[in-house]
């Protein structure tokens, strides 16, 4: 993967983001998608078009799935996933946690992502197998494992099972755990995992284009992705897995969830 096709996708990540700051603070009105909480604003479509611009322009040839314009399929061995406002609900709460992301992948397999957080200017980068950055410089994940000091995000869809949802977030916050955290924002999320501010995400079900880029980073900056049956992970674009600093805080993690993972399939 050559450099200058990384610039050429932190420049369209960059575009999106100019869109969002100037929308961040005003009154928008959503449109709803699937439901209630899967939300659509202009800022969504106008960040998405400046997005696509630049991809376009640059790469003709390739696949393109973005979470607003769909997909559009030139059978090619290259697709870009893109989702130009990651944390939507956040955005309209004025809350900063939202990012722009996006992801090439080769097949199925990552081998370049971008996230772009406009509010704090944080650029995070990877590129599959040379590491992972923030505005240029390597960052990697920290390396606590005490319980009592790991912070521990849960992610999920949409679709995921409300009553499954409230056991494994009580399960997590009747531990003796630093925090845990939802903020719904898992492409920001996973970078946080990357530079070393949190322990560890459980990924459950969310789309690709929410994971994609974020995931790659992390795992370039040292995360250890693991299914949700602690096998190791081999299918990047499965939506269930844990990534966390260590190895030893992902097998800490499936002691808590393996339980719920069995009544949940007895339920469904």
């Amino acid at each position: 993967m050559k450099s200058e096709n990384l610039q050429i996708i932190i420049e369209a990540a960059h575009a999106g983001g100019r869109v969002l700051r100037k929308y961040f603070g005003q009154v928008l009105n959503p449109s709803e998608k699937s439901m209630a909480g899967d939300l659509v604003t202009v800022a969504d479509l106008e960040s998405e078009k400046a997005i696509l611009s630049v991809l376009k322009k640059i790469f003709p040839d390739y696949n393109i799935q973005s979470e607003e314009d769909g997909e559009t399929n030139n059978e090619s061995e290259y697709t870009l996933i893109v989702d130009p406002l990651d944390g939507t609900n956040n955005f309209l709460l004025n809350m900063p946690t939202f990012s722009v992301s996006i992801a090439l992948l080769h097949k199925k397999e990552a081998i370049l992502g971008v996230v772009y957080h406009p509010i704090n200017n944080q650029t995070f980068t990877a590129i599959k197998g040379k590491g992972a950055f923030l505005n240029g410089e390597k960052i990697s994940v920290n390396n606590i494992t005490d319980p009592k000091r790991l912070t521990i995000i849960y992610t999920c869809g949409y679709k995921t099972d409300r009553t499954y949802l409230g056991k494994l977030i009580g399960s997590l916050f009747s531990g003796p755990h630093k925090r845990v955290i939802n903020n719904w924002s898992a492409a920001y999320e996973h970078c946080m995992l990357a530079c070393g501010k949190i322990e560890c995400i459980i990924n459950d079900g969310t789309e690709l284009h929410d994971y994609a880029a974020g995931k790659l980073i992390a795992v370039e900056a040292g995360g250890k992705p693991v299914d949700f049956l602690g096998n190791k992970e081999t299918d990047y674009v499965n939506d269930k897995f844990i990534v966390s600093n260590t190895l030893e805080v992902n097998n800490y993690i499936l002691k808590i969830i393996k339980p719920l993972q069995k009544s949940r399939r007895l339920t469904t």
